[in-house]
């Protein structure tokens, strides 16, 4: 293979969020103009839960991007805050609540601070943000969502976990036995730790590109959206 024809290098880790929201070129010839995990609505997952009863109270949805999961759940009833880290995603989020009718609070907040929210929330919900902040961040953000959390409140997570080629889409894949390190007691109990798929988009052709020159083969559905390998994890606030 000559250097033209070399599959283009990728580091999820230096990914700006803010330039990806905008649509900017994130790597050497690569432009995501949608970010992957804009579905257009809130993961299956994440409906199957509220369904069955696993969401209460007021809710914070930490790393909200374009805030399909928070006006979901607005439109449901429930008062939700949404926060994310990127300026673009907050006003993509406005706007999309405001098309439907829906009121929900939207800020920029950094995940691993999130200071003026203390013991606010009864529920979290974290939809592929964890794996998107390095160690030293995620030990911070772990502290932060207990502080926000009323006790007895619950946090309910999907993150990426270490599976073939998720180096390629994935900033920081987490292994369970971090997960149960990040939220053990006395300060957490784990209810639920189960592997499961994310749901992302349908990915463009050069995106589909650059996965085959990668040798990445990853499970799709009928509609041939990605369907990669995650962990589901349910915590209660001791």
């Amino acid at each position: 293979m000559s250097n033209s024809d070399a599959a283009p290098r990728i580091d999820p880790t230096t990914v700006d969020y803010e330039q990806l929201y905008r649509g900017e070129e994130l790597f050497p010839g690569v432009v995501v103009h949608r970010p992957p995990w804009d579905i257009g609505r809130p993961q299956p997952l994440l409906t199957a839960l509220e369904t069955a009863g696993h969401i209460r109270g007021e809710v914070l949805d930490i790393g909200c991007g374009p805030g399909d999961t928070a006006i979901h759940l607005a439109g449901l009833g429930y008062r939700v805050t949404g926060l994310d880290v990127a300026p673009t995603a907050i006003e993509q989020a406005r706007q999309r609540a405001a098309r439907r009718g829906v009121s929900v609070t939207f800020e920029v907040a950094d995940a691993a601070i999130l200071d003026g929210y203390d013991n606010r929330f009864d529920t979290v919900v974290s939809s592929a943000l964890l794996h998107c902040l390095n160690p030293a961040q995620r030990r911070t953000h772990a502290s932060a969502l207990a502080r926000v959390l009323e006790p007895g409140g619950r946090l309910i997570q999907f993150c990426f976990t270490p599976a073939e080629h998720t180096e390629l889409y994935a900033p920081y894949p987490i292994p369970e036995s971090e997960l149960r390190t990040l939220f053990a007691p006395p300060i957490w109990e784990i209810t639920t730790l189960r592997a499961d798929r994310l749901e992302t988009t349908v990915p463009t052709d050069q995106q589909s590109n650059l996965f085959a020159q990668n040798n990445f083969h990853p499970a799709r559905d009928e509609k041939g959206a990605l369907l990669l390998p995650i962990l589901v994890l349910e915590a209660q606030r001791i």
